[in-house]
């Protein structure tokens, strides 16, 4: 049985995190959410900005909808998680070697999990992507000074029989140790399209915006 939350608990939860997390977990749009939990979509977005938090019977909604233990135990079938996902979502090291692809990354980029896995993002992607790894590092990301960042990106990417493509993702990123005990850079996606893309870099004033570590 899984223990309720103290109130405590709740007042410490980044409703942002967690909201973004699940939709893109989910490939979920703001509006598919907001009809799940019966508000409008204008609701979700001010939630997920962070200009205001959910209410007090609304975030006991959204805890049932996420289930706590994924909140408080997120270690626990890390890998396994990211590979079952439906969104855009991979661990790469911090040598930028791809270890995990999701079926969505597999199904969005036509790209076959064998082609990604254990290659190096560069020897896959191009352009957005490899700046923010580079910005990633630079920033502390690796050294775990922040703690997720969330982004807007054009994934340039390579197929193996030559052909180029491209599309844009609105990503959410976060750390998780490995079994080296090395942090692992956790990618997290969904689609968006360019209206929404060039909205999002206004939004964040260029291409990403952090969350510290408190």
């Amino acid at each position: 049985m899984v223990r309720a939350p103290r109130k405590s608990e709740i007042a410490d939860i980044d409703w942002p995190g967690v909201l973004k997390k699940y939709r893109f977990s989910k490939n979920m749009k703001q509006a598919s959410l907001a009809e799940d939990l019966n508000v409008t979509q204008a609701m979700i977005s001010r939630w997920e900005s962070g200009a205001i938090a959910p209410g007090r019977e609304m975030q006991k909604r959204i805890l049932a909808m996420v289930e706590m233990e994924t909140l408080s135990t997120p270690m626990v079938g890390w890998r396994q998680f990211v590979t079952d996902q439906p969104a855009i979502a991979a661990v790469i090291d911090p040598d930028g070697r791809i270890e995990t692809v999701s079926v969505g990354m597999i199904r969005e980029t036509g790209i076959a999990r064998g082609d990604f896995e254990g290659q190096r993002i560069d020897e896959v992607f191009s352009g957005d992507l490899l700046k923010l790894f580079s910005w990633l590092s630079k920033t502390g990301f690796f050294d775990e000074r922040v703690e997720t960042v969330e982004s807007a990106e054009r994934y340039c990417f390579h197929r193996p029989d030559g052909a180029e493509d491209s599309f844009c993702v609105h990503n959410m990123h976060w750390w998780r140790r490995g079994e080296d005990r090395r942090p692992r850079w956790i990618l997290t996606g969904a689609r968006v399209d360019e209206a929404e893309l060039d909205a999002l870099r206004e939004e964040f004033g260029g291409q990403t915006r952090v969350v510290p570590v408190d």
